[in-house]
């Protein structure tokens, strides 16, 4: 999270991130170079390395910490947990995803709009992928051919020609978090399953004799299959109400899909982020996927399973499914 978008009284920190580590702690990150690494400190520790009138660093560390407690730094978790915290960001935009994110998610988005555009529009929908696009449909025709569009659609949710753009933008908006979302989960499947295959190879080493070792090994294993299974399924779940309020199709029912959604992205947000970043550690420490046995070991014991316990606590404090 760049601590740009927060407004602090310390100019330095607007250089600064507050980032995830592999154990799940939040620290903030103050330079990051190829060449010379991260540096890294602890929000606790920010008076040592500033020199500042203590209000000021007292204060922005009564927001750091506040930030440090939120699970995921993701634009979509930060709308809600900032909004809660009663903490601005300085420009809107800064919690948006980039024109470059959003177009990497183009083929995620189309699945969400092609039910839209179809319904309305009987048309294909493959060059429509995000919310802009529909909004396009409907202005740049014929006025007689937009009005009637935006009537069809006005008798089908049981809203006025008015309340449209406003439909449009929370439509596109949420399916464009869980496309993020999705995207994110199907980038990991994959690693995981490499990481499996690493560790069983470790595993199946004299270091098997090592019970300890072995029982911690099966806890990570089975803890990372049962958040990935979880997520899966509460990705399933969305698809299954989703197809429901088209079948069923009202305001109503679709302020249910929205909040229902929109009550899922803090969680899903701070597992997926949780399981990305003791991913990218072992990318990064392991960038060809080898290492001795005891290397393998003893990154499971420190980066691996610290954190786990309360990624599977929070899905388990995930609300339910059920629109």
């Amino acid at each position: 999270m760049p601590l740009r978008i927060v407004p602090l009284r310390l100019p330095a920190l607007a250089r600064a991130r507050l980032i995830k580590t592999a154990q799940l702690n939040s620290e903030l990150e103050l330079f990051h170079d190829g060449a010379t690494g991260s540096g890294l400190i602890k929000v606790k520790d920010l008076p040592d390395f500033v020199g500042a009138e203590e209000a000021d660093v007292r204060a922005d560390m009564d927001v750091l910490y506040e930030l440090a407690e939120l699970n995921s730094f993701d634009v979509f978790s930060l709308r809600n947990s900032l909004r809660d915290l009663k903490i601005d960001v300085r420009q809107v935009t800064d919690l948006n995803l980039s024109s470059a994110m959003e177009e990497r998610l183009t083929d995620y988005m189309k699945s969400f709009t092609r039910p839209l555009v179809k319904n309305v529009f009987g048309a294909h929908t493959d060059n429509v992928s995000n919310s802009g696009q529909i909004i396009e449909m409907f202005t740049n025709v014929d006025r007689k051919v937009a009005l009637q569009n935006m009537q069809k659609i006005a008798a089908m949710m049981n809203i006025t020609v008015a309340d449209i753009p406003d439909f449009l933008e929370k439509y596109g908006d949420v399916y464009l978090s869980l496309s993020y979302f999705r995207r994110c989960l199907d980038e990991m499947v994959p690693k995981f399953d490499q990481l499996t295959e690493w560790m069983d190879e470790m595993r199946a080493t004299m270091l098997r004799e090592n019970r300890q070792l072995m029982e911690r090994c099966d806890l990570v294993h089975s803890g990372l299959n049962e958040l990935l299974g979880s997520v899966t399924g509460r990705f399933e779940s969305f698809d299954r109400n989703s197809q429901s309020f088209w079948d069923n199709i009202s305001m109503e029912n679709f302020q249910k899909l929205h909040a229902l959604i929109m009550s899922h992205h803090e969680t899903i947000g701070g597992v997926l982020c949780g399981l990305t970043v003791k991913l990218d550690a072992w990318e990064t420490k392991f960038p060809h996927r080898t290492g001795s046995p005891h290397k393998r070991a003893e990154f499971v014991q420190s980066d691996l399973a610290p954190g786990l316990e309360k990624l599977l606590k929070l899905e388990h404090s995930a609300p339910s499914t059920i629109m």
